[in-house]
């Protein structure tokens, strides 16, 4: 018998500034598509991976997702990677009818209809138990915070953040924002150094973040400030462009470095052994996107068409993930935001570990 072939699109960032979560997203897709193929997860059925990369540029995912729904019949297509580029591509996926499956991290981007997923919980739910943790734990007495304000998800991280950590008691020493392109930040690490926040709080990509901590200590920000970061931070860039200075660090992240399950474990032996590297949090994030892609294919039967991959999406519900405490759900079909549970985690040694 002739195998049905299906094809899945990725279309992520390999390239620019969001390729810190496309190359390790894309790696671990391929990787569980590999797997389950191997293992003759979809019976008869050959899925075939499209990956393209974007190039951290807007326009190119949106003519890559329209190109994958409309001349090679995709039934699903992971991507794109940020909230401003998923933004621009929800009400594409919602007119041509196709699931997309963002690593976005807004809300937002799935109000513009129901074909739009996305495989992070939302800010509110785990910047608030950071936020939470640096209130009732660490207990700073002022945060200086930094965000990118041209970028709505890390706006929406920052928000969330900023108004727990003042529910809990603790003081803004000032609110800074930059924009996605910059890197010169000698004023504003000047601005951080003279308002001496026994905190700062960066809702920024990693190795932005990394520069704008390297530039405070030098302008004279004390050594004993509580650094806190965006769920971003738990990336390999962040540590290699802030070395030392961004030791102890402390950050929410999807995953646990050592592996929350068995199934977390083998991905991380597997993962080393094919690329050579550990997989980070964005690697951990990637291959449940393709545990959870994989496994709508296959529950949407054979022949699979787009609406039932997307009704298959809407109800994975306890599906063994590698992210989190172990499991994906969504809960509540009617707003499509999953839940997975987040760990707090720590710089140690140039290493990421919970801080418990």
């Amino acid at each position: 018998a002739q195998a049905q072939e299906v094809k899945l699109g990725v279309v992520m960032s390999n390239t620019g500034t969001y390729a810190f979560v496309g190359t390790p997203v894309i790696n671990a897709v391929r990787m569980a598509f590999d797997e389950m193929q191997a293992s003759n997860y979809f019976g008869a059925t050959k899925v075939t991976l499209m990956v393209e990369d974007n190039r951290s540029n807007t326009q190119e995912a949106l003519a890559l997702i329209t190109r994958m729904a409309t001349r090679d019949n995709a039934v699903m297509v992971i991507g794109p990677v940020a909230t401003g580029e998923a933004m621009a591509a929800a009400p594409v996926a919602n007119e041509l009818k196709i699931p997309i499956f963002t690593t976005a991290t807004s809300p937002a981007v799935l109000k513009p209809g129901p074909w739009v997923f996305k495989v992070t919980e939302t800010p509110d739910q785990y910047m608030t138990l950071l936020g939470d943790y640096v209130a009732q734990r660490r207990k700073p007495k002022a945060c200086f915070t930094v965000t990118i304000r041209d970028n709505e998800g890390y706006i929406t991280q920052h928000n969330a953040f900023r108004d727990t950590i003042k529910r809990g008691g603790v003081g803004i020493a000032a609110e800074e924002s930059i924009l996605s392109a910059d890197t010169d930040f000698t004023a504003l690490a000047t601005k951080i150094a003279n308002a001496k926040p026994d905190c700062l709080f960066l809702s920024t990509p990693p190795e932005q973040g990394a520069n704008i901590i390297l530039q405070a200590r030098q302008a004279g920000m004390a050594a004993s400030t509580l650094l806190v970061g965006n769920a971003g931070m738990g990336s390999v860039n962040f540590v290699k462009a802030g070395g030392s200075a961004v030791e102890g660090t402390i950050f929410t992240a999807e995953s646990v470095p050592t592996g929350v399950n068995d199934l977390a474990k083998a991905f991380i032996t597997n993962y080393t052994k094919r690329y050579n590297v550990a997989p980070d949090s964005w690697a951990m994030v990637g291959y449940s996107m393709g545990l959870i892609a994989g496994n709508a294919i296959k529950v949407a039967g054979p022949n699979p068409t787009r609406e039932k991959v997307r009704e298959a999406m809407l109800a994975t519900k306890s599906l063994p993930v590698v992210i989190g405490r172990g499991t994906w759900s969504i809960t509540d079909p009617a707003t499509r935001i999953p839940s997975f549970g987040y760990a707090v985690m720590k710089i140690q040694g140039g290493k990421f570990v919970e801080d418990k």
